[in-house]
Order: C-alpha cells, then sequence, then structure tokens
C-alpha cells in the first residue's frame, strides 16, 4: 500500500481512531514510508522522553557511552563527582565528534580534530590555538547538554530542555513499580541486536498476548497455563501496563508451574504481603519492561529507519542476588529464558516487516488479545498528526 501524499490528513486514520474491538491496525505505509517515519522523529522522539538503559552500564566516573538517536550523535558519561549527563557528541569548535564507542575519559575528552580538551562534566579545559582570539571564554564553550533524568537507576534522556520533568511524565508508574524494588536492580548483561524492522512492530509485539501461542507455543505459551487470574491491565497518560497473577518466576522457562527453581523472589512477595505475578509497563513511545518477583529486564529500542532498528535486550537482578556464590550458574536460567524468546520475536517482526512492503498489504482488524496495540496506535498518532476530535477511550 503506497503511502498517500497528505500523510497528516485526519482521516486516513479514521479507522484506527474506532473503538478497539472496532478499529483496525495502523495503515502499511507507518511502518514503511520515509516520510512517515521522519514525522516521527520531528513530532515523537525529539518530543518524549526516552530511554537510553541502565546507568550500570557506566558504573565508574569517567565511563561513557556514545549513540546517535534518531540521528542526533550524544555522549552519556559518568562525571567525577559520580553523576550522569548527556551532552551532543559535537565539538564546541568545529562541530567534530569528540568521543567515538564506549570507554572511560576520566583524564578527559579530546577531540581528534584540533585538540580541544573537555573535563567529563562538559566544561571546556584546553583550547589550543585560540590564545589570541578576542572574547573567547572557555566557560561559554563547553559542550551542549541534553536533558538527562534518572528513575531508579533508569536513564531518559528529553531534546527540549523546557521539556515536563520525567516524574511527570511517568506519573504514576513508578508507585505501582514500588514493590518490585527497582533501585535495587543491578544491570548484570546486554544483549544487542540489529534488526530489519520498523521499531513500532517490537513494541507491538510486547504488548500483543495472541503471539505466544504460535510465536512461543513450546517456550513462553507452556508458562501461560499456570496463570491465577485474568491479566489486569491499567493506563496513565503516557504509559499502559499489565499485570499477569501467578506462583512462581516467569523470567525463567519452567518457573512458573514447571518445577523449575531460580532465585528466591522479593521479601514482599515471599512474605505474601504483595500478590505474586509480573508487570509489563511500556513507557510511550518505546519503552519495555518486565518486572518479575525475582529479577527484571528490559528492551530499549533505537529506531534509524522505516525498517531498521537496535534492540537491546538489559538483564537484571537484585543487589543481594548478584553477590550469592552460585549466581552465574543460576542465572544461565534466566538467560536462556531471553536467548531463546528474544530471537523467536526477532524472526517474527522481521517477516511482519517483509510482508508490509507488499503493495497488496492493507490494515488489518485485532482481536481481543491484541486491544493494546489500538492504545500504542492512538498515542502515537495523537504525537504525529494530533488527538482525534473522536478519540476513543484507552483499551480496558
Amino acid at each position: 500500500m503506497l503511502a498517500p501524499h497528505d500523510l497528516l490528513n485526519p482521516r486516513l486514520y479514521d479507522k484506527v481512531r474506532r473503538p478497539p474491538l472496532e478499529a483496525e491496525t495502523l495503515p502499511p505505509w507507518c511502518y514503511t514510508s520515509k516520510e512517515w517515519f521522519d514525522l516521527e522523529v520531528e513530532r515523537l522522539f525529539r518530543k518524549s522522553w526516552n530511554f537510553i538503559g541502565h546507568e550500570g552500564r557506566i558504573p565508574n566516573p569517567g565511563d561513557y557511552f556514545t549513540m546517535d538517536f534518531t540521528g542526533i550523535p550524544i555522549i552519556v558519561v559518568r562525571g567525577r563527582d559520580g553523576v550522569v549527563r548527556c551532552f551532543a557528541n559535537s565539538c564546541r569548535h568545529r562541530g567534530a565528534q569528540v568521543l567515538q564507542g564506549e570507554g572511560n575519559c576520566k583524564s578527559g575528552i579530546k577531540c581528534p580534530y584540533h585538540g580541544w580538551v573537555y573535563s567529563a562534566d562538559g566544561r571546556l579545559t584546553g583550547a589550543i590555538g585560540m590564545e589570541a582570539a578576542r572574547n573567547f571564554d572557555k566557560a561559554d564553550n563547553g559542550l551542549i547538554s541534553v536533558r538527562l533524568e534518572m528513575w531508579a537507576h533508569f536513564m531518559f534522556i528529553h531534546f527540549e530542555q523546557d521539556a515536563t520533568p520525567l516524574p511527570e511524565w511517568l506519573g504514576d508508574l513508578p508507585a505501582k513499580v514500588t514493590p518490585y524494588e527497582p533501585e535495587k536492580l543491578v544491570l548484570t548483561r546486554r544483549q544487542v541486536y540489529e534488526l530489519k524492522c520498523n521499531w513500532k512492530l517490537y513494541v507491538e509485539n510486547f504488548k500483543d498476548l495472541s503471539h505466544t501461542k504460535t510465536v512461543h507455543k513450546d517456550t513462553l505459551y507452556q508458562m501461560e497455563q499456570n496463570y491465577t487470574g485474568p491479566l489486569e491491565r491499567s493506563d496513565g497518560a503516557n504509559y499502559h501496563a499489565a499485570f499477569t497473577p501467578h506462583e512462581g518466576s516467569r523470567a525463567i522457562i519452567g518457573g512458573v508451574g514447571g518445577g523449575v527453581q531460580g532465585f528466591p523472589p522479593v521479601k514482599g512477595f515471599t512474605d505474601g504481603t504483595i500478590r505474586s505475578g509480573s508487570f509489563y509497563p511500556t513507557i510511550f513511545p518505546t519503552t519495555c519492561f518486565g518486572f518479575c518477583i525475582d529479577s527484571a529486564w528490559f528492551l530499549e529500542m533505537y529506531p534509524s529507519a522505516p525498517d531498521r532498528m537496535q534492540l537491546v535486550v538489559g538483564s537484571m537482578f537484585y543487589e543481594d542476588t548478584v553477590k550469592r556464590p552460585d549466581f552465574d550458574e543460576i542465572a544461565r536460567l534466566y538467560y536462556k529464558r531471553m536467548d531463546i524468546a528474544v530471537p523467536e520475536d526477532n524472526g517474527a517482526n522481521e517477516n511482519t516487516q517483509a510482508g508490509l512492503r507488499s503493495p497488496h498489504s492493507r490494515p488489518g482488524r485485532m482481536g481481543e488479545p491484541e486491544l493494546s496495540l489500538n492504545t500504542a496506535h492512538n498515542y502515537w498518532l495523537d504525537k504525529v498528526i494530533g488527538p482525534s476530535a473522536q478519540r476513543r477511550p484507552h483499551a480496558a
């Protein structure tokens, strides 16, 4: 299905705006069109809080990593004072990128082009060749700051300095995650995948309950037979979440009803003060978490083109768990679960992207297990083309 010339015409999306069980999916061009992708970058990603991982990736003063986030090169670095900051990866002299990859810059950030030097907190400390320049003040020429805020140990960036603070963006979500004690989680592994699919497909896949019967029929679906109650959904202004009640751990295959033993759960689940189960929030536009009774994981998504994205899968365990002498041995059970399920999802999403390229592809209908997709579709449309006058309530 070819993209129309008037992509921002609200009438093109009327069927997406219908009540959930009457609605259609987004048109195929929302997954294949360069013009639509550029609108998402401009109106969604550069006006939202974007998740860039757990600060455990840079534990020591001077540790840094670089990335291009929707075409904007940035540096994330921990200063000598322990504070994590984000800067534009662009020298204030002639614009060259000052760092590449990841590493440690405790001794300073030196631009490879003309040798200007910055401290890890962004201050310009050396400007070779500027000795005779008039009215030049190093204090006015530090690296340009990009706004970075934390929830627990999770890093989020925003490209607008006057943006709504992160706590307001998250709303009541941190309170709902409190039983899982996210502030005590330690990042233990990051897996990176380069995928040939649109970023929205991966978010949809995370929220789609029906695909486990097919894509994960021999793995994750086996655990669903042991749930102790129905899925419970909840909405916030910028998130959608689901709670699944069950006994045991859903972070390992066979941990729910299969008898496979992993790490002990958080104390609240052990003493019965908190109802046992897993909590799966999606923070729009792209952030996906799985909070389990004994561990947690997250999905970082970095769109780079209509049909390209990078996926980062982070695994986390509690501080006391990581200190156990048998941690490495038992943690393999949790990594195995991700190493099986994630490639299954990757293949399904790349296959869907291939099908959406067909000129005969058309929007489809959704069943009851997919209603959360309609919530995401309408959120994204609200940001790209503006809220609909006929906006229907979120999926129940």
